[in-house]
C-alpha cells in the first residue's frame, strides 16, 4: 500500500465515525480546479448558512485540508478545503445527499467561484470520484461532468430538492427499520417452529425394545 491509499483511507475511516458508518459507505466528489484563495471556502460556508440556513463547524481528522461538517440535523456532508479544489465526503445511498445536498453545495461553490473570478465559471469539467471497496482498496473514477444537473446556477430551488430529499431519506430509513424488526421475527417464528418440529420428532421416536426369549 502506497503512501496516498493510506491517507485516503485514513480520511474515509475518520469520515465515517462523523457519520456513524463504516468507511466502505463513504464517497469523496472532488471538483478539480486551482484554489488559490482560502477566503473562498470561507465565503462558501458563509453563504450556506446565511441563505440556506445550513451550519457548519470545523474537524479536526485527517482530511488533507481544513474539514468542515456541514448540513442540517437531519444531513450532513463534509467540505474539505484544497488548493487543487473542492473536496465532499458523503454516505453512498443517502438519497439527500445525493440530489439535494451535494448538488447544492455544488451550485453555490460554482456562483461564489464565478463571483470571485469575474463571471467566468468553473464548468466542472473534472470531478472526482473516490472511494473504498468491501476489502479497503481505493477505487478512483473520473466523471468529465457532462449531462450534470450540478453545473446549473445556485437559486432558491436546491433547497426545495433538499427539503423533499431529506423527506425521502427519512422515510426510506423508517422502511428499512420496519424491515429489519419483520425480519427480527420471522427468524424467532421459524426458530421456535424448527425446535417445535424437533420436539415432535424426538417424542414420535420410540425405543426398540428386545424380545425376551422363552426359557
Amino acid at each position: 500500500m502506497n503512501y496516498r491509499e493510506k491517507a485516503f483511507q485514513c480520511k474515509f475511516a475518520d469520515a465515517a465515525k462523523e457519520f456513524g458508518v463504516a468507511p466502505e459507505q463513504i464517497v469523496s466528489l472532488k471538483a478539480r480546479e486551482n484554489v488559490g484563495a482560502y477566503y473562498e471556502y470561507k465565503e462558501l460556508l458563509d453563504t450556506l448558512r446565511r441563505e440556506v440556513g445550513l451550519d457548519h463547524s470545523p474537524l479536526s481528522g485527517n482530511f488533507q485540508g481544513n474539514g468542515h461538517l456541514v448540513g442540517n440535523a437531519k444531513t450532513k456532508v463534509i467540505v474539505v478545503e484544497h488548493e487543487t479544489g473542492l473536496e465532499i465526503l458523503y454516505v453512498a445511498g443517502s438519497v439527500a445527499s445525493i440530489i439535494g445536498l451535494v448538488p447544492l453545495l455544488l451550485r453555490c461553490w460554482r456562483a461564489i467561484r464565478g463571483h470571485f473570478r469575474g463571471h467566468r465559471h468553473p464548468d466542472f469539467q473534472m470531478l472526482e470520484i473516490r472511494r473504498l471497496d468491501n476489502n479497503g482498496q481505493l477505487i478512483e473514477e473520473r466523471n468529465h461532468g457532462m449531462g450534470l444537473p450540478w453545473t446549473k446556477s445556485f437559486d432558491i430551488v436546491n433547497q426545495a430538492l433538499l427539503s423533499a430529499a431529506e423527506n425521502i431519506d427519512g422515510e426510506l430509513q423508517r422502511l428499512k427499520a420496519t424491515v429489519e424488526v419483520l425480519v427480527a421475527r420471522i427468524d424467532s417464528v421459524e426458530k421456535k417452529l424448527a425446535e417445535k418440529k424437533l420436539r415432535q420428532a424426538t417424542k414420535t421416536r420410540k425405543p426398540k425394545t428386545k424380545k425376551k426369549s422363552k426359557a
